[in-house]
């Protein structure tokens, strides 16, 4: 593709291609896990695609698309609503935050996700909601049978381990 595309097509196409990872990466920081985050991924590059005449080529790309994503990972959230480990659209709007402009995702994101996804499921899960809003120790604790100090002590070792993970990522990287 030459540096100047002939036709808005082809300039959709372009920035599509270049900013693709940023996209994946985007839609990984607010999807658990990198399998849902792929397929999500392809819905928003169709929608991208079929929405085309929408584009305007003199605003920047990834705002755009990460609010097409953003739709998407909704769509899948409502999909996978049985599962109680769906974050409500509210938590997913503040995670979502604002759109990169970088095409660089940053290292200590991909690499917290990394070392979350190495987690067992269960300390995750436990890491995960309890950082949920309105999520306490206390109630951690009472739902899982545990007392509040055996609860915390487990947390302690997650964050312990996430925070080991994540120096070795970073220094590997």
């Amino acid at each position: 593709m030459s540096e100047h595309p002939e036709s808005p097509d082809e300039s959709l196409v372009d920035q599509l291609t270049r900013h693709q990872s940023s996209l994946f990466h985007y839609i990984l920081s607010l999807v658990p896990d990198r399998a849902s985050a792929e397929d999500i991924l392809q819905e928003t590059n169709l929608v991208v695609w079929r929405k085309a005449s929408e584009f305007d080529p003199s605003l920047p790309f990834m705002p755009w698309a990460c609010r097409i994503a953003l739709f998407q990972v909704k769509a899948h959230r409502r999909d996978q609503a049985r599962d109680r480990h769906i974050f409500d659209d509210d938590v997913l709007d503040q995670l979502a935050g604002e759109a990169p402009t970088s095409t660089e995702a940053r290292p200590i994101e991909i690499g917290l996700r990394e070392c979350l996804s190495r987690l067992p499921e269960k300390q995750r899960e436990l890491i995960l909601a309890r950082y949920q809003p309105g999520a306490s120790v206390d109630t951690l604790a009472e739902s899982s049978g545990l007392t509040s100090n055996a609860l915390s002590q487990s947390l302690f070792r997650i964050r312990r381990a996430l925070a080991e993970c994540l120096e070795r990522q970073l220094r590997t990287s």
